[in-house]
């Protein structure tokens, strides 16, 4: 049989947070089950109507605008990366990079360990080439971890992407995953968030875009009416870019080299 967690076992053993429990968007199993993340990029592609690529490679723009004129990132890290598929296309553009991915599902982590061999397996040489790299290519590294508590020392990462996350936390996780995001993330470094549009982005859309709550998402409503800027701005960063395409809206923060990271 597959694997499967009990969820009240696993939230006792594993201090996994209630809100992660929730079905969100009526994916069956949640985030916990090899099932589930076997499915998700066929539910998420069905969901957002064929557009759940490009609204992730979204992402990539302010990414790799930050270091267009600089050394290329040393270490990159995705928080909450889910099956890994955006991550093979940040590979794609800097397969030079040691890449880290957390997410809190061990099934996905999995899932997103095989879509990193495929990419090395198919990819990873020739997007080498294609950058004038000669090297190796390795693979990523994959942690379990909770984006309020990331495992890493101050400092640590060139970038920090988060994609599609946010919208699903509650409040105060919300400010506890900018905080850790701040203070990983290295002196002139940037962190990059991609997630729904919100209030005020498409006034076109303003009067619908809350019907997405009905879509077994809790904590949508709040985040589509929270400012965001400033929660990283009390954590030290600077307000970089923002993207705004159909649905989605991309928030970049740049972590200024003469500054340590702050709290909210």
């Amino acid at each position: 049989s597959e694997p499967w967690l009990d969820r009240k076992k696993t939230a006792s053993a594993m201090a996994y947070p209630e809100y992660y429990f929730n079905d969100f968007h009526y994916q069956t199993d949640g985030w916990m089950s090899s099932s589930s993340a076997s499915v998700y990029e066929v539910s998420t592609e069905t969901l957002f109507l064929g557009k759940q690529d490009a609204m992730q490679r979204q992402t990539l723009i302010p990414l790799v605008q930050h270091f267009e004129n600089d050394e290329s990132p040393a270490a990159i890290l995705e928080v909450a990366c889910g099956t890994g598929r955006f991550a093979t296309f940040t590979r794609d553009n800097f397969p030079k990079a040691d890449m880290t991915l957390t997410d809190l599902s061990p099934f996905y982590l999995e899932k997103a360990r095989q879509h990193d061999q495929y990419w090395m397996d198919y990819r990873g040489e020739e997007a080498l080439k294609e950058n004038l790299i000669h090297m190796d290519i390795k693979p990523a590294k994959f942690v379990q971890a909770n984006a309020e508590s990331l495992p890493f020392p101050d400092n640590s990462f060139d970038a920090v992407t988060c994609v599609y996350l946010f919208h699903e936390l509650p409040e105060n996780a919300r400010l506890n995953a900018i905080s850790e995001m701040a203070r990983i993330v290295k002196p002139g470094g940037i962190i990059v968030l991609t997630d729904s549009i919100q209030l005020g982005d498409r006034s076109d859309s303003d009067d619908r875009i809350g019907n997405f709550k009905d879509l077994n998402e809790p904590h949508y409503e709040n985040y589509i009416s929270t400012e965001f800027s400033k929660w990283f701005e009390n954590c030290g960063l600077v307000c970089d870019k923002k993207y705004v395409s159909s649905t989605t809206k991309t928030l970049s923060f740049i972590k200024p080299r003469n500054v340590n990271s702050g709290h909210v």
